[in-house]
């Protein structure tokens, strides 16, 4: 007899955890398998299990972009969630891609996403990260995920943390980004300047 969708699934599951070799292309199969089955017969239920199997990194999170950018299908990076398939009649629809979906494996994002080259930190962000991290510390504690110790210096940081005030300094380094935006200023004001 042979073995259910779920049952393969697993099967596929369990081989992804235990042998990396070969993995990208596996795992990119057992996704393509996932979404076809979710396309014809509306369940979702294995996608789930798939992301979960991935190793916590950032191809797991490509996963997750590959299925919301190729299907309806919505997973998460957390144990607890069940996945489904977004609605047509909603924002967050994609419609099935799989042709394009095959033609880009989730590993391929990660590529990209991993070679991306990121904008420089401003001083308006680090400011921000320092007020997220106190907000961090305090949902953790109010979560009781902390000794009742840990908790009372959990408070004391955050509260360190948002007393923090830091000037904006005079001068910041110039940088790439700063040379492109004043030379797209000035190309811009260019025609203006001639008049």
């Amino acid at each position: 007899m042979a073995k259910s969708f779920n049952a393969q699934m697993k099967t596929r599951f369990i081989k992804i955890t235990n042998d990396y070799g070969k993995v990208n292309i596996y795992v990119h199969q057992t996704a393509m398998l996932i979404a076809a089955h979710a396309q014809e017969h509306k369940d979702c239920s294995t996608a789930q299990g798939l992301v979960m199997a991935m190793p916590a990194s950032m191809r797991r999170e490509m996963l997750i972009l590959w299925f919301d950018t190729f299907t309806p299908i919505k997973v998460k990076n957390d144990p607890t969630w069940v996945a489904k398939m977004n609605k047509e009649d909603t924002k967050l629809y994609v419609p099935f891609d799989l042709e394009n979906g095959d033609a880009m494996p989730f590993f391929t994002l990660a590529e990209k996403e991993e070679n991306k080259e990121k904008p420089p930190i401003t001083f308006d962000q680090l400011i921000a990260m320092v007020t997220s991290l106190a907000t961090q510390i305090e949902k953790k504690a109010e979560d009781d995920k902390m000794t009742a110790s840990a908790a009372h210096a959990a408070g004391s940081l955050a509260d360190a943390l948002r007393a923090i005030r830091i000037a904006r300094p005079k001068l910041e380094p110039v940088t790439k980004y700063d040379v492109l935006e004043e030379e797209a200023v000035l190309a811009a004001a260019k025609p203006a300047l001639a008049a």
